[in-house]
Order: structure tokens, then C-alpha cells, then sequence
């Protein structure tokens, strides 16, 4: 069986400043107006995340709330079976960046049983990742950011091939913030798909964190 493919637009484009951060090594206040105004590059840290999640607490995938969270996968684990898809950390320039992160991702086609009782799983592989567009422009207080996300990633579907064997489904989700950042500071993406439902019936969100600081002198 071939995984079918679906394609999410931006259900929920959604952008929030935090108190705080976990992994960035300076913060906001580290750089002048004058020094942040010549910033060429900066590290960008990003993660994306898949949550599955009962339909009632949808509304609660909100950007605000976890941007400013001291632990985004725990409190995403609090809504539902969570995993990391995908990371970034690199040093970017500003003026205009391209990243791209791929990996692998194994999945069962067909099973059948054999004459003596065994079980034999037919397993194709298919190449899924995210590419993130990112610029920005300097300011006083920060950045003018624009981040584009495409991802695409591996998800078990409701139906099922073999018992306890879930056919898969292939989703491309796009996400973005086109806006104010400042510096070691989180922004949250969320796309939530209420109308793809997992083996248990549950929805499925996609979370991405990113955050921009000034990169080690």
C-alpha cells in the first residue's frame, strides 16, 4: 500500500516573545541598538514537533504558551504522544539563509501470515525532512524576521492494513512568521490538522520553535 499523501497549509501561523529560552547563550539585552543594527549573522535554533492529541484539546496548541514554556516537549507531552522531528542550530546570515534537514523514515506496506503462524512485514522507506527560508533585517530592538518552513513527515493513519498494523500517511505542512523577533527569545509556529485522525483517533499538531541570538564573538 502506498501512503497517501496529504498537505497542510498553515491551519494556525502564530508568533510569541518568552521571559526566557533554554539552549540560546546571550540574551536580548547583550547588544546595543547600535551594535544590533550592524548584525550580519546570527545562530538560528529550530525544532518541529509532532503532537497527537485528543480533539477537545486542540485549542490548546497555543504559540503564546508554549514560546514561553521552560519545556516545550514536556508541555506538549501534557497534550498528547509528542516527538522531535526535526533540529537546526547553525549560524545563519541574515541577508538570506537556506537549511535543510532530511532523514529516512522506515513503514510497513503489507503483512501477511505464513503457513507455519509467522508474521511477514513488507517495509518501504521513504526520504521526508523540512527546509527552512529565513531572513531578516536588524532594528533597534531586535529583528524583522521572515521564516518560511516546508516539512514533510511520516504519520500513522485510522486505517488499518493488518491488525495493529496502521497504514501511514504522508504529510506536507507549511509554516511561517513574517514579523518581530528579538534576540534569544522564542517564536512558535503551530499548523494543527483536525481532520486527519490517528489509529486512536486522535488529531495531529506540528509545533516549531525557532529562536534567533547573536552568534559567539
Amino acid at each position: 500500500m502506498i501512503p497517501r499523501t496529504l498537505r497542510i497549509a498553515s491551519v494556525v501561523v502564530a508568533a510569541a516573545l518568552a521571559a526566557g529560552c533554554q539552549d540560546e547563550t546571550r540574551g536580548p539585552g547583550a547588544l546595543s541598538p547600535s551594535d544590533l543594527r550592524e548584525l550580519k549573522s546570527a545562530r538560528f535554533q529550530a525544532t518541529i514537533w509532532e503532537t497527537r492529541l485528543p480533539a477537545e484539546r486542540l485549542g490548546k496548541v497555543d504559540a503564546k504558551a508554549l514560546a514561553s514554556a521552560d519545556d516545550v516537549q514536556k508541555a506538549l507531552e501534557g497534550l498528547g504522544a509528542t516527538r522531535a522531528l526535526y533540529r537546526v542550530d547553525q549560524v545563519i546570515d541574515l541577508a538570506k539563509a537556506q537549511i535543510k534537514v532530511s532523514k529516512t523514515e522506515p513503514f510497513v506496506t503489507a503483512t501477511h501470515t505464513t503457513e507455519t503462524g509467522g508474521t511477514i512485514n513488507t517495509v518501504e522507506f521513504r526520504q521526508v525532512g523540512a527546509i527552512f527560508q529565513v531572513s531578516a533585517k536588524p532594528t533597534d530592538r531586535g529583528l524583522e524576521a521572515r521564516v518560511e518552513v516546508e516539512m514533510s513527515a511520516v504519520t500513522d493513519s485510522g486505517t488499518l492494513i493488518a491488525d495493529k498494523v496502521p497504514a501511514v500517511s504522508m504529510h506536507h505542512v507549511s509554516l511561517g512568521h513574517n514579523g518581530p523577533v528579538e534576540l534569544g527569545r522564542p517564536a512558535v509556529m503551530t499548523s494543527v490538522d483536525a481532520s486527519t485522525r490517528d489509529a486512536q483517533g486522535g488529531a495531529i499538531a506540528y509545533i516549531c520553535r525557532i529562536v534567533f541570538s547573536a552568534p559567539a564573538p
